[in-house]
């Protein structure tokens, strides 16, 4: 088969309640456009009945695939589902939809520019918030103080769920991750920049949602996972 312009990974996690609707979302959204593309959905050890309601979907549309996997974390799932796909452009994007689906445009665009890497963001100029109480948004900026102290310098929000990689920089930096959690982000954008890609950080605008898989426990497994990219790479793991 030729190779798809775009591909799309979805991660899912006991996503039933609303896979069905990002799905059909992104499907009304990509079958109005020109390029030819395709969505891979991975399910990362779901116990509901996610797996289900993509396959439905996969039945009418061979566009759609699905992939499941043990469980392992939003990490190992975006891992898994950007080294299966074959698109010449790999968009990451979350479950929940929080950022409307048409802003994919806006990625292409900045894509054609030349960037190996285009990362939405929900700070800085341009960017609009919504939804998000006082006590979320601080928590996320105490995170992002610590990633620029400890990582990566640069970017304003590393953890915002939607992201569009070259297939090139993709296929490289999926290769070399080894955190399998929510803190997986930051360990690409270290990569990114220790490899000198370019990188564009892009506002977005961004909808909170209540049903987030984000428990609080997991901050510190974040914060973990910032230090163990340091550790790997004065180890010498990410190589030269």
């Amino acid at each position: 088969m030729a190779i798809p312009f775009l591909s799309v990974v979805i991660p899912a996690y006991n996503e039933e309640t609303r896979i069905s609707a990002t799905l059909s979302a992104v499907l009304d959204y990509l079958r109005a456009q020109k390029y030819t593309w395709e969505i891979v959905v991975v399910d990362d050890g779901s116990v509901d009945a996610t797996s289900a309601f993509v396959n439905s979907v996969v039945d009418t549309d061979d566009r759609v695939c699905l992939e499941r996997i043990p469980h392992g974390g939003k990490g190992w799932a975006v891992r898994h589902g950007m080294l299966a796909a074959t698109g010449e452009l790999r968009f990451m994007c979350d479950a929940d939809l929080a950022m409307p689906i048409p802003q994919i445009s806006r990625f292409i665009d900045q894509m054609s520019e030349g960037y190996d890497l285009v990362i939405g963001s929900r700070e800085g100029t341009g960017s609009r918030r919504y939804d998000e109480s006082a006590s979320r948004h601080f928590r996320g900026r105490i995170f992002n103080l610590v990633v620029r102290l400890l990582a990566v310098r640069r970017f304003q929000d590393t953890q915002c769920g939607f992201k569009c990689f070259r297939s090139t920089a993709a296929e490289g930096l999926f290769a070399s991750q080894r955190t399998t959690g929510f803190g997986f982000d930051v360990e690409l954008l270290y990569l990114a920049s220790k490899r000198d890609l370019r990188v564009l950080e892009m506002p977005i605008e961004w909808h909170h949602q209540e049903e987030s898989t984000v428990r609080f426990v997991d901050a510190f497994l974040m914060l973990r996972d910032v230090i163990m990219v340091r550790l790997r790479d004065v180890r010498g793991d990410y190589g030269k």
